[in-house]
Order: structure tokens, then sequence, then C-alpha cells
């Protein structure tokens, strides 16, 4: 086993990129430090050489795009989205940075964006650093892009924009099938618009229509599953996902029907997705394991929204208890990083960082 110093020498571009996000929370910066920050994302997600656990498998799929056609049956069946990028860089003579690279721009343009709808942008960005970009960015490459496609789509489905929800949720599609399972947060919405008029009748009517859309969907969450990590996504690390998602997902529930502050005035979106984040956990007990936690991954949005916000939580709250959440959450977000990279099952695959052309 590696020694404390070498273990933190092999961490240390995590803690700094970390340390660099987490500033921008605590003291004022200048304007263009989130421009910077954005530079940065993409060029230490897209940039990483031998980092993650399924980067053998990407090489695989990016040496096979070379031979591959450009429009044919393979790119159907696989994800289409992805192998073209695959296929641009190779008739680039580029090589797999280029790939990871172009979806790390996807996921950035999508988190900054969303961030961007925050009370705190670099609050979330801070949250959403310890797994959703450290794990899943530089980890479920084709995933990550779906959830950067997705960041862009909530917002627009919280401003009642449908065509161009579906529209994001087509264009997710074209990286990896299971962003077909966006689909269901729409109907969510109007199912809990339902409930909220008192419409039960109508609620449960749309819920017996959903369901069959839902069985379909868990078949997809359970069938597209490739190489090592998402081969492994049914292991006991499932549990910890799902409650990284429901500790803010019953925040926002606790805060929106009783507390009745900030949350209350928010987009049904969000709230769609504190009760996804807590009905996941049917599917967990259910057996679908690795279902539960592929529906997990896209539902990480409400830890970057709930917690970005949760410092403005009361709208009466003075600057300096504003602070003090802020302290909190950065310092939760530290231990996040921390605890994963030295006890995950596949912290190893991730360090140590190294990045291209410094290898």
């Amino acid at each position: 086993m590696n020694s404390s110093p070498i273990w933190l020498g092999e961490m240390l571009p995590y803690l700094l990129m970390f340390f660099l996000t987490a500033l921008a929370a605590l003291i004022q910066v200048p304007r263009a430090y989130y421009g910077v920050l954005f530079v940065l994302s993409i060029l230490f997600i897209g940039l990483r050489f031998e980092v993650g656990a399924d980067w053998e498998s990407y090489l695989y799929i990016f040496e096979n795009s070379k031979t591959a056609p450009w429009i044919g049956l393979e790119g159907l069946v696989t994800d289409f989205g992805y192998q073209i990028i695959n296929k641009t860089a190779a008739a680039l003579g580029q090589e797999i940075y280029f790939v990871n690279t172009a979806v790390a721009i996807i996921y950035a343009v999508g988190l900054f964006s969303f961030c961007n709808t925050l009370k705190d942008r670099y609050l979330g960005l801070a949250i959403a650093f310890p797994y959703l970009t450290t794990v899943v960015a530089m980890g479920y490459t084709r995933q990550s892009a779906v959830i950067g496609i997705e960041m862009l789509a909530l917002p627009a489905l919280a401003k009642g924009k449908i065509r161009q929800f579906i529209f994001f949720v087509f264009l997710a599609a074209l990286f990896h099938k299971t962003a077909a399972v966006l689909l269901i947060f729409p109907s969510v919405i109007f199912i809990l618009q339902l409930l909220e008029a008192g419409k039960v009748i109508y609620a449960a009517a749309a819920t017996a229509f959903l369901i069959p859309f839902i069985l379909v969907a868990n078949s997809l969450l359970e069938t597209f599953s490739y190489g090592y990590l998402e081969s492994q996504l049914s292991s006991s690390g499932a549990l910890i996902r799902l409650l990284m998602n429901l500790l803010p997902a019953i925040a926002f529930l606790l805060e929106y029907y009783a507390g009745r502050n900030f949350f209350t005035y928010t987009p049904k979106i969000y709230l769609a997705l504190a009760w996804l984040s807590i009905l996941s956990f049917l599917l967990l007990l259910s057996g679908s394991t690795t279902a539960a936690d592929r529906l997990s991954l896209y539902l990480i949005p409400i830890q970057v929204y709930v917690l970005g916000n949760f410092p403005y939580l009361f709208l009466s709250q003075a600057p300096r208890a504003v602070h003090f959440w802020r302290l909190i959450l950065i310092a939760y977000s530290f231990a996040v990083l921390l605890v994963w990279l030295k006890f995950a099952d596949h912290a190893f695959a991730w360090l140590p960082y190294r990045m291209y052309p410094f290898i």
C-alpha cells in the first residue's frame, strides 16, 4: 500500500483543481475567472492520460473507428454521436485526446451553463467536482456527454420549452441510448401538478400510463452496459451513489413542503428530480441494482442544484450565515473527493493523474 506522502502526491492535481474551484466560492474573483475555470476543466478532463477504469475500452473503440464506415450499422447499434467524434479524430490524424476533449467541451458547456442558473455558480462547480467531474466525466465518457446535454435540457424544461427539451434529449441519446430515460421528467412534472391540484384520479391514470414506459426505460438501463466500469455498477457502491442524490432530495422536499422558502418558488423539474431520487430506491429494492445506479447518474444534477443554492435556502439569511454554509458544503465536497480517491474500488484507475503531453 502506498505511503501517505506518495498517495497525496498522486492525487495532488485533483486537490489543486478542487482548490481553484472552491476558492472562487469563498472569495471575490474577477469575472473572467469563470471562463478560466471553464478552459481548465476542459483541459483537465480532455487531456487526461490513462485515467478512468474504462480507458482501455475507449481506446479500443477509437482504434476500431479508424476502419469503421462513417455511417453504417455499427454506428447505429453503438452510439452514433460518439462514433462520429471518433471518426473525425481518426480522419484528422488525432489521438484519443481529441475525442476526450470534444466530449469534455460538451460536458463543460452543460455544467457551466447549469451552474450559471444557481445563486452561487462557483459553489455549484465545487459540489460537482468530486463525483460528477472527477468520476463521471473522467470515467463514464459517453454518459458525461449525456449529462452535459441534460444540464442544458433541464433549464429549457424549467421554462416550459418542451420541444427544445426533446431536441436536447435526442442529441443526448446519440451519445448513450439510456438518455431516453430523460423523457420521464416531463411526465413526472405533469403527475406532480395533478396531485397538487387535488386531481388524484387523473394523477393515478397518468402514472398507470407511464408505467410501460418506465419498464422499457428500466430495460434500457439494464441492457446498455459497456466496459469494465459500467459492468461493475451493481456493486455495493450503488447504494452510496443513490444516497448522494437522496440527501439533497430530502432537503429539497422538506423545504418545499414544510419550509416554503427558496425551493418552493423554483421550477417543478427540480421537484421531479427530488422525487425520482427517492423513488430510485424502489429499483434498488426490486433487485434492479444496475438500473437504479444508472438512473442515479442522470439525477446527479439535483445535487448541484440543491447544494449550490443551499446557503440561500432561507431568503432572509445574513451574509455571515451564507458564508458559513458555503464552508460546510465545501468541506463536505472535499471529504467526498478524499474518501473516493482513497477508498473507492476503482480509485486506482484515477491515480496517479497524468496529462498529455506531460507523460
